[in-house]
């Protein structure tokens, strides 16, 4: 074992012999090299004049320095009114108990206000019930309670029902198909009690197969639009099939769906349904008529999921039953806010439909996010006539206020239609 005093009380005698130290003075430098040494570690880790003296120092120097000059972000004003809508806003429509009832009740209804109450804790927080009262800017009116069992059979049956009433007072007739004229606009209303329910079976992630039963009595009125004529006025049974009914309706309908989007404001996967619907009229028997519509979104992201295409087909064909007649209120229309934005509310209508839409978003900031569009459709009288010959259009631009979740808000400005310019301020989404 070596010692500290065999290397320090004495010089080899091999280096006095070579270099001429004399004996006293070698003893010398050994005293010195002692009482420097126990200081050089320290001056060779803190460097002279405070530098470090290896580059790991150095380096662990420098990060230290940068942590504690570090500051917090701090976002602009519209970062934090965005989050304030995205957390308080959000947390206030969606909250349990009492909450505002915010939005639109149906395609040119107008900003709709209301009360609703929600309670999630329904036998043992199995199941939750939602009732609400609104009414729009332009008379529109709706109740509705709503039960819903999501989660049954350990997740794989979801069961609901309902029952509401609905008064839409301001809604348009141009007549029926593509040659539907402008200036034969009218208006009239139509009053609805139904209730209903509804079940479907998870067959696989992501896919529900199902049926549902709708009693539904609709009514004829007149609407609250004084610049345009009533139907009644314009139109006849003829030209307005159903104008003279009074029947109820007991709607039975099954259905596939296929949903892939991630998340549901979607940036990627899709929502696929197909559904059948038989409308059995109760009353008199001549309206009875069936329905097939094919619903087919997609959605591809990139830059991860900063910018998403947004693609959407829907078809839907009727045929009336036994030789009765469907009436022209039931018949699926296009146009506004939600189908062919460059167009009039309902400006299109007939027993089949095509619609056509492509939308191009990215992301402003988060929560923020623009669109440009473009919308295609056709309402023709025969089937055979759902091609792609004869298409009405238009395209525009748009913000979309969002979360996860969906569309909260959005702005649409539309254009390269025969109807003109069309701006819409809407709550929700299109597709």
């Amino acid at each position: 074992m070596i010692g500290t005093s065999s290397t320090t009380t004495a010089l080899p005698i091999s280096f006095r012999r070579r270099f001429g130290v004399p004996r006293h003075a070698a003893r010398c430098l050994v005293a010195a090299c002692l009482a420097l040494g126990p200081s050089a570690p320290a001056r060779a880790q803190g460097g002279s004049g405070g530098q470090p003296a290896t580059r790991a120092a150095q380096f662990r120097d420098e990060r230290e320095a940068k942590r504690q000059a570090t500051h917090a972000y701090e976002p602009n004003a519209l970062e934090r009114g965005m989050r304030v809508a995205e957390t308080r806003g959000i947390f206030a429509v969606a909250r349990e108990g009492f909450y505002p009832k915010l939005g639109s009740l149906a395609v040119g209804s107008g900003f709709s206000f209301g009360v609703g109450f929600r309670d999630r804790d329904l036998l043992r927080h199995t199941g939750a019930a939602d009732v609400f009262g609104a009414m729009s800017t332009v008379g529109y009116v709706a109740a509705e309670g709503r039960v819903r069992f999501p989660s049954l059979l350990e997740g794989r049956l979801d069961v609901e029902g309902w029952a509401g009433r609905r008064e839409y007072v301001r809604e348009y007739y141009f007549g029926l198909g593509p040659g539907s004229a402008r200036g034969d606009q009218a208006d009239y209303a139509v009053r609805n009690t139904m209730a209903g329910g509804r079940a479907g079976v998870t067959l696989v992630p992501g896919l529900v197969a199902g049926g549902g039963l709708e009693y539904l009595t609709p009514r004829l009125g007149e609407g609250n639009d004084d610049g345009r004529p009533g139907v009644d006025q314009i139109f006849t049974p003829e030209t307005a099939p159903g104008l003279d009914a009074r029947a109820d309706f007991l709607r039975t309908s099954a259905f596939a769906e296929l949903d892939t989007r991630r998340p549901r404001y979607a940036r990627s996967g899709g929502l696929y349904r197909l559904e059948f619907s038989r409308f059995d009229d109760r009353t008199g028997g001549s309206y009875g008529f069936d329905r097939t519509e094919v619903d087919l979104r997609h959605f591809v992201g990139f830059l991860g999921g900063r910018r998403v295409i947004g693609l959407r087909g829907f078809v839907s064909t009727s045929d009336p039953r036994g030789g009765g007649t469907i009436p022209f209120f039931l018949m699926p229309a296009l146009g506004g806010n939600d189908s062919l934005r460059g167009f009039r509310n309902q400006r299109f209508r007939g027993p089949h439909a095509l619609l056509l839409q492509a939308e191009y978003r990215w992301e402003i900031w988060s929560g923020l996010d623009g669109a440009l569009f473009y919308d295609a459709g056709k309402t023709p009288l025969e089937r055979r006539d759902l091609d792609l010959h004869g298409l009405q259009s238009d395209y525009g631009f748009g913000f979309r206020v969002n979360t996860n979740n969906g569309v909260i808000f959005r702005v649409d400005a539309a254009f390269g239609s025969r109807d003109g310019r069309h701006l819409y301020l809407v709550w929700g989404g299109v597709f």
